[in-house]
């Protein structure tokens, strides 16, 4: 997993029967990130930067459905392709590796609409130093174990691998606290994706690519046509190498800072395109055809290229690129006797894309409606754990012509003088981290004396 010299993220990654991702690592080696894509060295060359001031909200570069659906098609196209026995893809090379098949299924997609952690206290949150909003590995983590409750999908599994894609505007960093080539990497700094494994599952983080600063993560070329080829893109890379080293301890090139295991299948092949097939007809070039789709993925490193001299390759005896702009150096060598593969691979999606509330049940409100008498409001029940203001309104005995009530801006109210003969309702905002939403309670009884 070779990103810059500087940075010291060892590899040797937690082994999927570890006690805790925090707790330690397997082979005693520290806790860390493993197959980070890392940005691309001459991101110039394939596209300008895309943002230049800092993120003010939430979207998907395009529309999320398109950006979610193009995915979908590129996992269900490799599972295709794996059914259909078509080897002339990058999965192919896998299988030169150990027992690996390329044998691909995709269990299913979910989207996430819950919202970001807190970001109180400060000195815990995550902060990359551009977007406004930042998680952590520890929270996506946290996030992917619980969808994977909430959908009873497989925990504990050595062949099955999650992938957890955030979109635009949400910056991702190892641990709380700023950017830091040494000890804290972020999609501001250093990566574009990364896997890792824990106790119960092996998973993949996959930030919108399309959307890091200064193209650093783009391909520069989209096929599909939308902002979901940037990020495709680094998924072939991380799925390749979670396959050949979900655990950090298996099949990794010796060609590390003091000679520890460090570049995995994909790494030394990072950004390497090859020779693309042609180009779409809206002039984007592609360099995989996967189920009669087009894609333009990232080569992968083969020990039996070239003659066994090695190389990097779109499948499994295809035309050899030398390893130039990701810098590392072959053979991938398996690291230990006990060390494990995932012999074959189901996906499953998590499009962790929060949403704005959205409101289940109507605010009511309960007490007498005399003058004097208190009246309290129920927020009603909302999605996506929002917090709530309150505005009470007086409303004709008809209830119409509404209006805000001075300063009544509380879950309760005492009914006054001026309240007398009016109906009165409560208009209740909702508010999280992405947007907003109101629901206005059934009118109260004319109050009386």
């Amino acid at each position: 997993m070779k990103v810059v010299a500087a940075i010291a993220v060892a590899a040797g990654a937690l082994a999927l029967t570890a006690a805790s991702s925090s707790a330690g690592a397997a082979r005693g080696m520290p806790y860390h990130l493993l197959g980070i894509v890392p940005h691309h060295p001459h991101a110039s060359r394939f596209a300008s930067p895309r943002r230049t001031s800092k993120a003010a909200g939430f979207n998907c570069v395009t529309t999320c459905s398109s950006y979610e659906s193009t995915i979908n098609q590129y996992f269900t196209d490799v599972a295709a392709d794996s059914v259909n026995l078509v080897t002339t893809n990058v999965y192919s090379v896998a299988t030169q590796y150990s027992n690996i098949q390329y044998n691909e299924t995709f269990g299913g997609s979910y989207v996430d609409g819950n919202p970001l952690p807190s970001a109180k206290p400060t000195f815990l949150a995550c902060q990359d130093g551009f977007d406004k909003y930042c998680v952590t590995d520890a929270q996506l983590e946290n996030e992917i174990g619980k969808v994977i409750a909430k959908n009873h999908w497989p925990t504990a599994s050595p062949t099955t691998l999650y992938f957890i894609f955030t979109p635009a505007n949400i910056g991702v960093c190892q641990y709380p606290g700023r950017p830091d080539l040494q000890y804290n990497p972020c999609t501001t700094n250093v990566f574009c994706a990364y896997h890792r494994a824990n106790a119960s599952f092996i998973y993949a983080v996959e930030p919108d690519a399309m959307a890091v600063s200064g193209g650093a993560c783009d391909s520069g070329e989209a096929p599909a046509g939308n902002g979901a080829d940037a990020t495709i893109n680094t998924i072939s890379h991380e799925q390749n190498e979670a396959i050949t080293d979900p655990n950090g301890d298996a099949w990794v090139a010796n060609d590390g800072p003091n000679q520890t295991p460090q570049d995995e299948i994909g790494d030394l092949c990072a950004y390497d395109f090859g020779t693309p097939l042609g180009t779409t007809p809206g002039d984007a070039a592609y360099n995989q055809v996967i189920n009669t789709h087009d894609y333009y993925l990232q080569l992968e490193y083969s020990n039996a290229a070239d003659g066994n001299a090695g190389g990097c390759v779109p499948y499994l005896g295809g035309p050899v690129t030398a390893p130039q702009i990701g810098g590392g150096v072959g053979p991938l060598v398996f690291q230990f006797q006990d060390a494990s593969v995932m012999t074959t691979n189901t996906v499953y999606a998590i499009y962790w894309v929060p949403a704005a509330p959205v409101s289940r049940t109507l605010p009511t409100i309960s007490g007498a409606a005399k003058v004097g008498k208190k009246l309290t409001v129920s927020h009603g029940s909302w999605s996506h754990l929002p917090k709530f203001t309150y505005r009470w309104l007086r409303c004709s005995s008809a209830g119409r012509s509404c209006k805000a009530i001075a300063k009544a801006t509380g879950s309760s109210h005492v009914l006054a003088k001026a309240d007398k003969g009016h109906r009165l309702e409560v208009r209740v905002t909702a508010t999280n981290d992405a947007g907003s939403a109101h629901a206005t309670s059934k009118l109260t009884r004319t109050v009386k004396t």
